[in-house]
């Protein structure tokens, strides 16, 4: 869904795949991906690095540490997702 490169994967900003809605869901949920280290998002649109709206029914969101055990950053898995 992502298309992209490994080389661009690093350039991917929040901006570039969620909509207003999405990054709203994503604040809210933020403190519980931080403290439990997951959450699960409604479902909606948002945009494959290519631009291309895509639908999904279900995000998983999780916190990933470096060696130190501090937060790196935050993937992200959409469940049944389709073009539209």
């Amino acid at each position: 869904m992502l298309e992209t490169t490994l080389v661009a994967l690093q350039d991917i900003t929040l901006e570039k795949i969620f909509d207003d809605h999405g990054r709203k869901t994503l604040c809210s949920e933020f403190p519980q991906i931080m403290q439990q280290g997951f959450a699960c998002l409604q479902g909606g649109i948002c945009l494959s690095s290519m631009g291309r709206p895509v639908s999904y029914e279900r995000a998983v969101a999780w916190k990933v540490m470096n060696e130190e055990e501090n937060a790196h950053c935050i993937c992200f898995m959409f469940v049944n997702w389709s073009f539209v």
